[in-house]
């Protein structure tokens, strides 16, 4: 029994420093990997759900549920989880009653200010909204941490319809309009004398070196573009840097 007990050793301190260093550099190497998978799958999770919003608030209109709707998209503090940064992304909803009666009304100028119909502080324009409390299954808001988007304001808006001609933005969420198609003898078209709508948001995680995203994306490591058409159509794409170009997801 002695010499069996004797034949019996456990590890030297040597052996177990260096197990502790092959450890150490084995983590050193996979880190970085890892922590750049779990930032692009956090980021990739936001941006998926700022798309499921858009995709579903748009199927209302194609179901007839509401005829104009809003995603509204705001930054900034939320004063009860230690005044952090996040991005406050909510649809609103208007139904086919009240939308007829603006359309109807001598008074309204729904037609004549085509920027105002992307209301963003009139807190009775709209039937449904979670901002006021008038809530409904179908509109909702969400909430998101380190996630930032190009542009600076504090509020930007844009909606869609069931006619594709009310679409429409604030007017800091606009670009510049198309030029007039002088060679088919057209004028410009009252949506195309103003700024068109933007038709695309760019969105990337935040940190502490960077509150909003490149509009060079070749410069962020996680760029995500989430691209809508005047129909509610809505696509994502995501910057490729090895092919310097958008890929859609």
């Amino acid at each position: 029994m002695r010499a069996q007990d004797e034949k019996i050793k456990g590890f030297s301190l040597l052996e177990l420093l260096v197990v502790v260093v092959i450890i150490g550099v084995i983590s050193g190497v996979g880190y970085p990997k890892f922590n750049e998978w779990r930032i692009d799958r956090e980021t990739r999770s936001a941006v998926f759900k700022i798309k499921s919003l858009f995709d579903g608030i748009n199927a209302q209109v194609k179901r007839g549920q509401y005829a104009f709707v809003q995603v509204h998209i705001k930054e900034g503090i939320d004063s009860g989880d230690d005044n952090k940064r996040k991005l406050f992304v909510t649809s609103k909803g208007m139904k086919p009653a009240k939308l007829a009666s603006l359309i109807n009304d001598s008074t309204s100028t729904w037609w004549s200010d085509i920027n105002d119909r992307c209301n963003t502080d009139n807190a009775a324009y709209w039937d449904d909204d979670p901002h006021q409390g008038r809530n409904s299954v179908e509109v909702r808001e969400i909430v998101l941490d380190n996630i930032a988007t190009t542009w600076t304001k504090d509020t930007v808006a844009v909606c869609f319809g069931k006619n594709e001609r009310w679409f429409t933005a604030t007017s800091n969420f606009t670009s510049s309009p198309p030029p007039p198609k002088e060679e088919e003898g057209e004028g410009l078209s009252e949506q195309s004398m103003l700024n068109s709508p933007s038709n695309q948001l760019i969105v990337c995680r935040r940190t502490s070196t960077q509150s909003e995203c490149d509009k060079d994306p070749s410069a962020s490591e996680q760029s995500f573009k989430i691209v809508w058409s005047r129909f509610g159509n809505v696509k994502l794409e995501k910057w490729d840097k090895r092919n310097g170009g958008w890929a859609l997801q």
